[in-house]
């Protein structure tokens, strides 16, 4: 994750919560392709064609009518003039089926793994949804917040919570509580038939976010925290082509400069012969740390470091111990 974005408006991107493609989406028309019969959900596929299909919608519990046409996709719709919004009827039937979808799973001890891309520190990660998992419950009041679906340990103590967003943003009650208790958030968007079929259809569960990074966090800001490891180059100045030592630090596998540094990771760099100058960042307005010739002076900006990236493999990194990309925080290793 760059330091410049934070994590809701991460989400919110990752979501589809934005801008105009938000509008389009909240006042597009939805084709609902399930509703109750005899008290269970059923497909649109499996029912006759109209009012035969004797089922009625599952929030209303209004009869609805199975339009089986050949031209627009099969979907059960309310009569006219009823009062039952189609992102009611998704938020509602999506929470059914991932709910009756991890019973299952959890009655006949089946593994559920979730993998994801973690917004915060952009790494892949995946753990097994159901380890330790005892009880699955929907609508739990869990003191400061209501999630749709919470999978619960044998002292009743949460182990991962799941909610479902159609037009509206996750509830930051949710995303709180998640966020002070290191939680697992599975957040799944429903805007459309696909999506919601998908859920019904396919064994495996895959959230569209979840909000969880199993990496330690800065005891400053919460973020992620990384390891880092400083490689130490024999290079030239690009200006005057003089010997000068190069500085890099690996950071979640990018190149970082000297701006990232510690004093501690400077005065070890210092002490092999690197040289460090001041140097005003026009585009960013304000002064920072830069490598300086020692023959010239001039600095060497990220944009060179990036070019010798590939040096760094040919030769061993030290390891100073972990850095926040959020609020630069530091823990260096003694």
């Amino acid at each position: 994750m760059t330091p410049e974005k934070d994590i809701q408006t991460i989400l919110n991107e990752a979501l589809g919560l934005t801008g105009v493609i938000h509008e389009q989406r909240k006042t597009s028309q939805v084709r609902v392709p399930y509703a109750e019969k005899d008290g269970k959900l059923v497909h649109v596929s499996s029912v006759e064609r109209g009012l035969k299909c004797d089922a009625v919608c599952p929030v209303c519990k209004t009869m609805v009518v199975a339009r089986k046409g050949a031209k627009i996709r099969h979907h059960f719709a309310h009569y006219p003039g009823t009062n039952c919004s189609a992102e009611t009827v998704l938020h509602f039937i999506a929470k059914q089926l991932i709910y009756k979808k991890l019973i299952s799973a959890l009655f006949l001890k089946q593994i559920l793994r979730v993998h994801w891309k973690c917004i915060a520190c952009s790494n892949r990660h995946s753990f097994s949804l159901l380890d330790g998992v005892k009880t699955v419950t929907m609508e739990k009041n869990l003191d400061e917040c209501r999630p749709d679906i919470a999978l619960l340990d044998s002292d009743q103590k949460p182990l991962a919570l799941i909610e479902i967003v159609v037009t509206h943003r996750p509830d930051s009650r949710v995303l709180d509580y998640c966020n002070q208790r290191q939680i697992p958030l599975l957040i799944f968007r429903i805007d459309n038939a696909e999506a919601l079929e998908a859920l019904g259809l396919y064994q495996n569960l895959e959230p569209t976010v979840v909000l969880y990074c199993p990496l330690n966090r800065c005891e400053k800001c919460g973020a992620p925290v990384f390891r880092k490891r400083m490689y130490l180059l024999n290079s030239n100045c690009w200006r005057c082509g003089g010997p000068m030592k190069i500085a890099l630090m690996d950071i979640n596998s990018k190149i970082y400069g000297p701006n990232y540094f510690s004093d501690n990771d400077r005065a070890y760099a210092r002490e092999r012969g690197v040289v460090f100058r001041q140097h005003f960042n026009k585009k960013r307005r304000l002064t920072e740390a830069a490598l300086g010739c020692p023959n010239c002076g001039v600095v060497t900006s990220n944009r060179y470091l990036g070019f010798l990236k590939k040096q760094t493999w040919k030769i061993p990194g030290n390891y100073r111990g972990f850095v926040c990309l959020k609020c630069r925080h530091h823990v260096d290793e003694e």
